[in-house]
């Protein structure tokens, strides 16, 4: 029984293709704000859960 799996390490480093650099550099900042969205996303969520806490204490608060 073979493992077909494994590739010797020549052909892996023979078949490997380097991305240009200018287009590596692309890539990362369009991933920029894609990332740091769901840090911004998930802070609003909260303020916005903090929010509406905040108003349901108050009418609890003045509910005669």
């Amino acid at each position: 029984m073979t493992d077909h799996s494994i590739i010797p390490l020549k052909e892996i480093e023979m078949s490997r293709k380097d991305l240009p650099l200018p287009l590596l550099f692309i890539m990362m900042f369009a991933a920029t704000p894609l990332l740091s969205a769901c840090h911004t996303m998930a802070g609003a969520g909260e303020d916005i859960s903090k929010t509406g806490k905040a108003i349901e204490k108050s009418a609890e608060k003045h509910t005669p």
